[in-house]
């Protein structure tokens, strides 16, 4: 192989890479933080009672949040706000062995979901 040969790759290799490097700043390189994932709260659920509602209470989440829970088998949901303390309390018509999602939401952010199963007791 030739000098020439090696000289023209290596040219080759040199415009491709500032080619890539003039596209990729528009689109990587920022100034903010990275967004991390709003957690799921803690949260449990108690047995249905005698009227079939379920409560679900936990904390963990964060101050202000708009809180969430989800009964899936019959599509129904309620929307609750967390404390000062990241406290919340939520009532939900479901039965026993229904999954429950829960997670919050922050502005346009949501949170990343838990998963309950209501127990029998």
């Amino acid at each position: 192989m030739t000098r020439s040969f090696f000289l023209s790759r290596a040219r080759t290799a040199i415009a491709a890479a500032l080619l890539v490097g003039a596209l990729l700043p528009s689109g990587c390189t920022t100034t903010s933080s990275p967004t991390l994932p709003i957690p799921p709260p803690e949260a449990l659920s108690s047995a249905p009672d005698a009227e079939g509602f379920v409560t679900i209470e936990g904390d963990g989440a964060i101050e202000g949040a708009q809180v969430l829970a989800y009964n899936e088998q019959l599509e129904l949901g309620v929307i609750g706000v967390a404390d000062d303390m990241g406290r919340f309390t939520l009532r939900l018509r479901a039965e026993v062995g229904h999954t429950i999602l829960v997670w919050q939401r922050l502005g346009t952010e949501s949170g990343q979901l838990r998963t309950l199963i209501v127990p029998r007791e």
